[in-house]
């Protein structure tokens, strides 16, 4: 289609710009209107004079006459009444004046959108992002979201473990999870790291943790740990007895909660209010979600928290492309590793 010359009026080439409209009655046969020619058609109509008009579109007035004897044996209508000193729209023509103007104007539009998600600068992108993550990783989808203002972002929450499965799937075009164990083993995703930082232990305020300004992982060695279901995360759960064996030189005890950790559901801090587990956090997610009641105590790195982004190899939709390399920039930018 000669996209460039119905948007601009510069001079064109193509003969293939195409409008194709069936009739619905016996009266009415199929029509193969061009873009150009209608375009053609409305200028005349607003100049109501074929030489102004020709001027107007850089080609000649008999070429010009041509097209739009062409567009009327389509129609099969009459369009302008033409004497030697005048040119008149005929109803027909007025008719089709009013559509054309609109089909045009929908042609500029569409042609504008196309080129738009083309480039990356719209579409949509399908985010998720790992429980109690959404802290740390906000100012960058925050930014993101205000320079890319076309840009939808679909986020949905939920363990790393079903993020990972919902990426396999093909449901996301990409996530910011907890780096579990099972990341390394997916040679179908693509992966790096997107944020370290300090964990923090969350601890009733009535405990002797509650004093200290911070911890060492082997300090919390005879608590309990509030953690998600074993069923839902089991990697998590694994990484979690990898790293307490690993950076504390203890064997961890667990409490599994009945739901996943969210920041809304009051079942998640009992525990720990009433001081029979302590749960484990970035602590920068701490400073946000966690109630006044429920102290944020730093643990000393090692071990640190880490975020990775992944996605799904052979990513090809432009849109995600910009997604994945402004992070990657926030990321950098803001010395997150």
């Amino acid at each position: 289609m000669a996209v460039d010359s119905l948007v601009t009026g510069a001079p064109e080439s193509l003969e293939q710009d195409i409008l194709s409209a069936a009739g619905a009655g016996p009266d009415h046969r199929h029509a193969d209107i061009e873009f150009r020619h209608l375009r053609y058609f409305v200028v005349v109509a607003e100049e109501l004079h074929f030489g102004r008009a020709a001027a107007h579109l850089f080609i000649s007035q008999p070429g010009l006459s041509q097209a739009i004897a062409r567009l009327e044996r389509e129609l099969d209508v009459q369009l302008f009444n033409r004497t030697r000193g005048s040119v008149e729209l005929t109803e027909a023509g007025a008719e089709l004046l009013h559509h054309g103007r609109r089909l045009l104007a929908d042609l500029r539009d569409t042609v504008a959108s196309v080129r738009t998600v083309g480039r990356g600068e719209a579409g949509l992108v399908r985010v998720g992002v790992a429980l109690l993550a959404e802290p740390a990783v906000a100012p960058a989808l925050k930014a993101f979201q205000a320079e890319h203002a076309e840009i939808v972002l679909d986020r949905s929450a939920m363990v790393s473990e079903r993020l990972l499965d919902q990426l396999q799937e093909g449901h996301l075009h990409a996530a910011v999870i907890h780096q579990v164990p099972a990341l390394a083993a997916l040679g179908n995703l693509e992966w790096q790291p997107l944020r370290r930082g300090r964990l923090a232990a969350l601890a009733s305020p009535g405990s002797t943790l509650a004093l200290r300004d911070a911890v060492t992982l082997g300090d919390l060695s005879d608590e309990r740990f509030l953690v998600n279901p074993r069923s839902l995360s089991p990697a998590a759960f694994e990484g979690l007895k990898l790293m307490c064996r690993e950076f504390g030189g203890f064997d961890v005890m667990v409490l599994e909660s009945p739901v996943a950790s969210t920041a809304a559901l009051d079942t998640d801090w009992r525990p720990i209010r009433e001081g029979t587990a302590i749960a484990l956090m970035p602590e920068v997610t701490a400073r946000t979600v966690c109630p006044a009641d429920v102290a944020v105590v730093p643990i000393q790195p090692p071990p640190q928290y880490v975020l990775a982004l992944a996605w799904c190899n052979g990513q090809q939709a432009a849109a995600v492309h910009r997604f994945l390399s402004y992070v990657r920039s926030y990321r950098d930018q803001n010395a997150w590793i």
